[in-house]
């Protein structure tokens, strides 16, 4: 996992923060660490504890944590989406760039190239537009036998 703070160096440092039944994780590298806790490592910036970090309670009906979604992409439930919404733009953000997911359903992909229907077929997963995946991997699998992909 790469540092909280400067995203650039791998993270070293855990810092925990536990408010009444709230757990708050910072993931540090040792230089942000020193720079941020003095020589003692004790004074972590409070801003770093509450806005950098990733909840981790959990989903009260299915008990996923937003950790173990982070690691498999995979929600626990359907409450998960709603439980830790205010987590999930800066996260899309991240990850695609964006926080809403656009694509065109006018044009579909070039049928013969391989490289943007596997795009295709991975935003398609990372949207969990599972019909539209299974299509497009049927289609890649029509290519790779050497026929054209039906439309």
């Amino acid at each position: 996992m790469t540092c909280q703070n400067c995203h650039e160096h791998e993270s070293t440092v855990v810092i925990t923060k536990i408010v009444g039944e709230q757990h708050t994780i910072a993931h540090l590298c040792k230089t942000c660490a020193n720079e941020l806790g003095g020589a003692g490592g004790v004074a972590i910036s409070i801003q770093m504890l509450t806005s950098g970090s990733e909840p981790t309670d959990e989903c009260g009906t299915c008990g996923k944590i937003f950790a173990e979604f982070k690691k498999s992409g995979l929600f626990g439930c359907a409450d998960c989406y709603g439980h830790f919404e205010a987590h999930l733009p800066k996260l899309f953000k991240r990850v695609q760039g964006v926080t809403e997911h656009v694509f065109d359903v006018e044009k579909p992909p070039e049928q013969d190239d391989l490289a943007s229907l596997e795009k295709a077929l991975s935003d398609a997963v990372a949207c969990e537009d599972f019909e539209r995946a299974a299509f497009i991997r049927d289609q890649l699998a029509e290519l790779r036998r050497g026929n054209a992909p039906a439309s």
